[in-house]
């Protein structure tokens, strides 16, 4: 179906400049809040700490700051989105940078803080938060390549991160990967978890991959000096969670 994807791609990266510091408040969303895929979210943690999540990526108040992945509808005809599972626990609410109260976390795979766990959560938002499905600064996305068929035409994937920006590399096949995802060399930092990952078409189209998930440090990894990013296919989950 897909011929051929790959495509050469500029190798420039554009660094997406975040700001770092906690949101301090918990606003409930005002009327006509607006989100995009890839921008910055930080998950708080029920009980005030990590909350079991990875240490490396949670801070010391309670928070851990997240990139929002691709965006869909759900059977209910609102708004949903796609971030990294240990970014945090089911019913964990999402604030924007500002400390506004977007959505939570509705559902997610389930995560055991290994390796070969799987590594994706559902976020449903609150009542007159709109998102914006646009990759900012690239394009509609077009289509999805499924993890037979980026294994059949082995594109060259894009991330979309808030701490490292948009990064790009090949896939790689020489180091472990669990079998639910693709390995590919890439540059990504904690907070780059649950951006979202695609390749493009012959034509230059954005045909959606998956969701960031890790860079080899989970217990049973390669190590995050084999300079790999780690992405989990969205194409399952769509069907999962009746997502389109």
């Amino acid at each position: 179906m897909f011929k051929k994807l790959a495509r050469s791609f500029i190798s420039a990266t554009a660094v997406v400049a975040a700001a770092v510091a906690l949101p301090t408040a918990a606003d409930a969303a005002p009327a006509e809040t607006t989100v995009t895929v890839g921008e910055e979210v930080w998950v708080r943690h029920a009980d005030g700490g990590v909350g079991g999540h990875l240490d490396s990526h949670a801070s010391s108040e309670g928070f851990t700051k997240c990139t929002l992945g691709f965006a869909f509808v759900g059977s209910d005809n609102e708004p949903r989105a796609l971030i990294a599972g240990h970014c945090g626990d089911v019913h964990e609410e999402l604030q924007s940078s500002n400390g506004t109260v977007i959505g939570r976390i509705a559902d997610a795979a389930n995560f055991t803080g290994t390796f070969d766990s799987p590594d994706t959560a559902l976020v449903s938002f609150a009542p007159g938060v709109a998102v914006n499905s646009i990759l900012p600064g690239i394009a509609p996305v077009s289509g999805k390549l499924t993890l037979g068929d980026v294994e059949r035409v082995s594109p060259v994937l894009c991330k979309l991160g808030v701490t490292t920006g948009l990064t790009c590399g090949p896939i790689d096949s020489k180091v472990r990967t669990p079998k639910s995802m693709i390995a590919f060399s890439a540059v990504g930092e904690q907070g780059d978890s649950g951006a979202p990952v695609w390749a493009y078409g012959a034509n230059g189209e954005v045909l959606m991959i998956g969701t960031l998930v890790a860079d080899g440090s989970l217990p049973g990894g390669p190590g995050k000096e084999a300079g790999v990013l780690y992405v989990e296919p969205v194409s399952g989950y769509m069907v999962e969670w009746m997502l389109r």
